[in-house]
C-alpha cells in the first residue's frame, strides 16, 4: 500500500513537471498552438491579402511596389521564424547543458562512493587478516 501511494505521488509529480515544461516550451515558441505565433501569422496573411486586393483587384498599387512589399513581408516572416527557431534551440541547449552538469555531478558522487566502499572493504579485509 505504502509503495503504491509513493508511486502515485511520483507519477503526479512527473505529470506536473511535464505540464510545467510544456508551458515553458510553448512560451518560447516551441509549441504550435502558441497564441503569439497565431497572431503573427494572421498579421502577415492579412497584409499579404490586403496587398493582393489593393494591387491586383483594385489596381491602386503598382505591380512593382506590390511585389517588393510581398517579398519584404516574406523576408520578415522568414527572419521571425529563424528567431523563434533560435529561441527553441537555445532552450534545448540549456536543458541539455543542465542535464550534463547533473550527470557529471552524479558521476563524481558515484566515484566518491566507490572509493569509500573500497576503503571500507580494504579495512574489513585487513581486520580479517589481523584476526587470523
Amino acid at each position: 500500500m505504502q509503495g503504491e501511494d509513493q508511486l502515485k505521488e511520483e507519477v503526479n509529480s512527473f505529470r506536473k513537471e511535464k505540464d510545467r515544461i510544456s508551458k515553458i516550451v510553448g512560451q518560447i515558441g516551441g509549441s504550435k498552438s502558441n497564441s503569439n505565433n497565431n497572431l503573427i501569422n494572421i498579421f502577415f496573411f492579412g497584409i499579404l491579402l490586403a496587398l493582393v486586393i489593393f494591387g491586383g483587384v483594385l489596381k491602386k498599387i503598382s505591380l512593382e511596389i506590390q511585389i517588393a512589399a510581398i517579398i519584404l513581408l516574406v523576408v520578415l516572416k522568414i527572419a521571425w521564424m529563424v528567431n523563434e527557431a533560435h529561441k527553441v534551440s537555445h532552450f534545448q541547449f540549456w536543458i541539455l547543458n543542465s542535464l550534463e552538469f547533473r550527470v557529471n555531478e552524479m558521476n563524481r558522487k558515484v566515484k566518491k562512493i566507490e572509493k569509500t566502499l573500497e576503503r571500507i572493504e580494504d579495512n574489513s579485509a585487513s581486520k580479517e587478516k589481523k584476526e587470523i
